[in-house]
């Protein structure tokens, strides 16, 4: 696996907030809890892709995306609140990542909350980074009617020149943005980031080790990690470069039953992780090894099937587990009697404390991802139609014996295979089980969902010639699907 060059900054923030942006400055939101920060990122970056909320400390990775404006482009980066002299180690980590963000920082937007006034710990947080050395632009926001800046005064004892904004409602924003590229450093011109060939959205329970397998994949420490469930809100996005593919990998936050679900912001991670499963083409499902299959995970599954996307099942802390005595094979055999629908998925054993397996996770996504986007020939799809008829008699639905004439697929992403029949109902499910299971095998469909409809044939293909073009290869008139 290689991963995109990385400019300054070798490993952390640095090397995070490099990627996908090489030659763009950095632009990095400060300052303390509720102050507004998140909503003017989404503002900027356009979109809801930081969770706002009223509850202090709402935001803890760092939320970053690519912003043009006035023709000059450079990377957005949302960073926590900067509450210091607090001994959680939660909150501590939460401060240090956002203090190394802005000191490797080309400009830092520092956020004042215009409601509440001006306060020692504000000062406190604006000494702190201006000691960086990096050149900051004072923001007040919360300025939501005309004529409230000259209640906002008292900031320009921190700073010559401030800018009045409503992050909530836009005005002032424009404004501030025109000071920001003023003061952009010149820039190299950059190519288009790269559409991602694959999305790959790491989901699971709370605690299962999601966010410790991202800074496994991604090779530095993108997202905070902490023993308490829920530590990760936001959606957190790495681009990497795995086997000269584009890669998008995506952390969320930890799904628990809707009914166990506790408040505003839990509710609303879920709600943004909920929302990774149908943009992703393919789903890491992370389970805590040590509990073995849980219920939650089995409805998380049946979810991303739902979906029609592609299911890889990473058993995470392995080196536990093994340690109690587990054996994959009984967990193998135990997932396939306990939970019989998760067998088309690849199972990997890992641990992302030890780093053991963590190599496979990557290889086997895009292995999915691929048979989540296959296309096939209609030829061998009746040639492998014919097999499957030769190997089981259709049955007898309704005192009518079925008829098969031939399959072609219509669709992929996930694959969609339609076979004309002269019945299209009460097909029993037995039979379509069978030749799901025929067809996943033959075309190596692994990890990926695999849609199977039947259609009414026209008369004319209903009767024995029909029956015998497939088994002599199955051609069938019209254009045939792209090769694999």
């Amino acid at each position: 696996m290689t991963r995109r060059r990385e400019r300054e900054a070798g490993s952390g923030p640095g090397a995070m907030l490099r990627l996908g942006g090489e030659g763009l400055p950095i632009v990095t939101i400060v300052g303390r809890t509720n102050a507004g920060k998140s909503t003017l990122f989404n503002r900027i970056a356009g979109g809801h892709r930081a969770i706002v909320s009223a509850v202090a400390g709402t935001t803890r990775d760092l939320n970053v995306a690519r912003v043009a404006y006035d023709g000059r482009e450079f990377i957005l980066v949302d960073s926590g609140g900067l509450e210091l002299g607090g001994h959680e180690p939660l909150t501590e980590q939460v401060v240090e990542r956002a203090l190394s963000a802005a000191a490797i920082s080309d400009l830092i937007v520092f956020v004042f909350d215009g409601r509440a006034g001006l306060a020692a710990a504000d000062r406190e947080a604006f000494d702190l980074v201006r000691a960086t050395g990096r050149e900051v632009v004072a923001v007040v926001n919360k300025i939501d009617r005309p004529g409230q800046e000259t209640a906002g005064a008292e900031f320009y004892t921190l700073a010559p020149e401030l800018c009045f904004v409503s992050a909530a409602h836009g005005p002032g924003v424009g404004e501030m943005l025109e000071a920001i590229a003023r003061r952009l450093p010149g820039a190299k011109p950059v190519e288009p980031a790269p559409a991602p060939d694959l999305r790959i959205a790491l989901i699971g329970r709370p605690n299962v080790g999601k966010s410790s397998l991202l800074n496994r994949l991604a090779g530095y420490e993108r997202s905070i990690v902490g023993e308490a469930p829920g530590t990760t809100r936001d959606t957190v996005d790495v681009p990497l470069a795995v086997n000269d593919q584009n890669v998008i990998l995506v952390d969320t936050a930890g799904i628990r039953r809707r009914t166990r679900v506790a408040g505003e912001l839990e509710g609303l991670a879920v709600g943004q992780a909920l929302g990774s499963i149908k943009r992703a083409g393919v789903l890491i499902l992370v389970i805590d090894a040590t509990e073995g299959i849980r219920d939650q995970d089995a409805r998380l599954a049946r979810m991303v099937a739902n979906y029609g996307r592609g299911l890889v099942l990473v058993c995470n802390k392995w080196d536990v587990a093994a340690r109690r005595g587990r054996k994959i094979a009984a967990f193998r055999r135990d997932a396939e009697a306990n939970f019989p629908f998760l067998a088309f998925a690849p199972m990997v054993f890992a641990s992302a404390l030890t780093g053991d397996g963590v190599d496979q996770i990557l290889p086997a996504a895009l292995a999915v991802g691929r048979a989540w986007r296959a296309t096939f020939q209609t030829a061998l799809l009746n040639r492998i139609l014919a097999a499957a008829l030769e190997a089981m008699d259709p049955p007898l639905v309704d005192r009518k014996r079925l008829k098969l004439m031939y399959v072609t697929q219509v669709a992929s992403a996930p694959p969609r295979l339609v076979f004309f029949c002269n019945l299209e109902r009460d097909i029993p499910a037995h039979y379509v089980r069978f030749l799901e299971a025929r067809f996943r095998a033959a075309l190596e469909l692994n990890g990926t969902p695999l849609i199977l409809e039947f259609r009414r044939a026209s008369g004319a293909r209903s009767d024995a010639r029909a029956q015998a073009g497939i088994r002599r290869g199955g051609r069938k008139p019209g254009r045939a699907g792209a090769g694999r």
